[in-house]
């Protein structure tokens, strides 16, 4: 991975949690911009712990198509139509998976027209390097999160 201060070691899905809401504190909006299907889960739950903020979901940059993460009483949901600007904007890793077809320019001119204040990168098995956006992207801070796991039958 690009050469990064570490800023806080993460275990379990409790410390994912826990160490994304030690990075969003401070802002009263976040919009989360991923992959309908494969990243609005992971945006769902990484806006749970911060529910009381502001919450967005911008699929696969299209900005009209933003809407609000909603607090009910099964946990967040997709709600209406909502403002891609926040105080920190989120991409997850998805984007940069080969498969979806995001270009590192596309993001690019994504971030020239989303107004933010802060830029976070949340990601699994160290995607955001592996496609080159850690080199050309300007993070503010970036979560990278290892998974492992098995199947065993019984």
């Amino acid at each position: 991975m690009i050469n990064m201060a570490e800023a806080q070691d993460l275990s379990g899905l409790g410390g994912m949690l826990n160490g994304f809401r030690d990075m969003v504190k401070e802002d009263k909006k976040i919009t989360f911009v991923g992959t309908p299907g494969f990243c609005t889960p992971f945006a769902l739950f990484l806006g749970f712990p911060v529910r009381d903020k502001e919450l967005a979901f911008v699929p696969n940059l299209n900005i009209d198509g933003t809407r609000a993460l909603v607090a009910t009483e099964y946990g967040l949901e997709l709600g209406g139509p909502a403002s891609a600007a926040a105080d920190a904007l989120v991409i997850l890793g998805g984007m940069a998976m080969p498969k979806i077809g995001v270009t590192l320019e596309e993001i690019e001119a994504f971030l020239k027209v989303v107004e933010h204040k802060k830029l976070i990168g949340v990601c699994f098995m160290g995607i955001f390097d592996k496609a080159g956006w850690c080199q050309r992207l300007k993070y503010d801070m970036l979560m990278n999160v290892d998974l492992r796991g098995e199947i065993a039958r019984y």
